[in-house]
Order: structure tokens, then sequence, then C-alpha cells
């Protein structure tokens, strides 16, 4: 029996142990980490993965949970294909932002201000011009295995709906591998990348075509 106990107390101090080593802490010279990110930023001419995303809304017990693929083209093409449970597109192509949600596209020209924002918003979050984006003030986090880049809003439109966006970084590759949107009213989206693939051609008629 006391073995037993043991065993059980040690299970314990390991786990939080290593609960405790994943946990993430302020960056000691975050400007380092910062340039770091934008070195593999810059020399980033295109990005394919796919993506898997849980959305907590404060409504629902259990997250509604969805996936697609993600196409980037530097320095300003991005496509964002939901592909399960409903198809939904979001396509960025220069100034230009078209948006597909159940095989009919949405008319984004009454909100083109705030389009504009989003589609500057996206882009940056890929491209690494978060960093000089001045709607949003920056900290960094890290531990062991990663870096957390976190962005609060500072510009008024985007602080009536997002509370943060946190950014997740590999710290071996220095890639995004999880992107999350805590919105104010306390509903949050957190997506993963997968299978990533980096400065291979793309087609550009997924830039082009809904």
């Amino acid at each position: 029996m006391i073995k037993i106990k043991l065993e059980i107390i040690l299970l314990f101090v390991f786990l939080s142990l290593h609960l405790a080593a994943q946990s993430f802490k302020p960056v000691a010279n975050p400007e380092k980490i910062l340039a770091e990110l934008r070195k593999t930023s810059q020399a980033t001419t295109s990005i394919q993965a796919s993506f898997s995303e849980e959305k907590h809304l404060a409504v629902l017990k259990d997250p509604k949970r969805s996936e697609g693929a993600f196409f980037y083209a530097k320095k300003d093409k991005m496509r964002w294909e939901q592909k399960e449970p409903v198809r939904y597109v979001i396509l960025i192509n220069g100034d230009e932002l078209r948006i597909q949600e159940g095989g009919k596209e949405k008319n984004v020209g009454q909100a083109r201000r705030m389009a504009a924002q989003i589609k500057e918003l996206m882009i940056g979050l890929v491209n690494g011009d978060f960093q000089q984006n001045k709607a949003f003030s920056l900290s960094c986090l890290e531990n062991d295995d990663e870096v957390m880049v976190v962005l609060t809003p500072v510009n008024r439109r985007l602080k009536n709906i997002y509370s943060k966006i946190s950014m997740v970084f590999s710290r071996q590759s220095s890639r995004l591998k999880e992107l999350s949107f805590f919105e104010k009213g306390g509903d949050k989206s957190i997506m993963k990348f997968q299978n990533e693939k980096f400065n291979q051609k793309i087609n550009d008629g997924l830039f082009l075509n809904l």
C-alpha cells in the first residue's frame, strides 16, 4: 500500500514538473526572438498547409470543430478554405478581399473599412508584418519548445472585436504552429497547422477563383 501511494505521489510530482516546464514565461530578450521570426518570414515565399480549428462559444458546451487548407504567396496573397463541416473561403489578393460561404459570395463592400483592417491583420499574421502593426501592443512569452506572441488591440474597431490574438511558434523552426483569436464576448478560436510546405510553387488560380 505504501509503495502504491509513493508511486502515485511521484506521478503527480512528475506531471507537475512537466506542466511547469511547458508553461510560458516572459521573454528576457524579446527583440532577439522577434528578429528570428522576421528572418524566417522574410525568407518565406509561399506556404501550403492543412489546419484544424476549434471554436469555443460561450453558448455551447462543446467546441465547434472544422478543418481545411491554407495557402499563402508572398507578399499579399492568401487563401483560407474551410472544407468541413461547411465550405467557407476567405480570399485575399493584393487590395482585394472576397468571402464565400456555402457557395455564395458575401458582399464586403458595405464594411470596406473594417474589411481592409481584417485583410491587413490576416496577411500580417502570416508574413510577419504584425510586428509593425500599430493597431496592437505586443508581448513575448516562451517555454522550452515554443514562443508565444500576444497581440492586444489598441485600435478602437479591433478592440470591439478581439480582446487579444496569440500566436505560438516553434522555437526550432520559428514557424507558426497555432493561432488563436480571443473575442471580446468570451468566444475563442484556436487554429493548429499541419503538413506544412514552404517555398513551393502555388497555382495562381487559387488566389483568383473562389
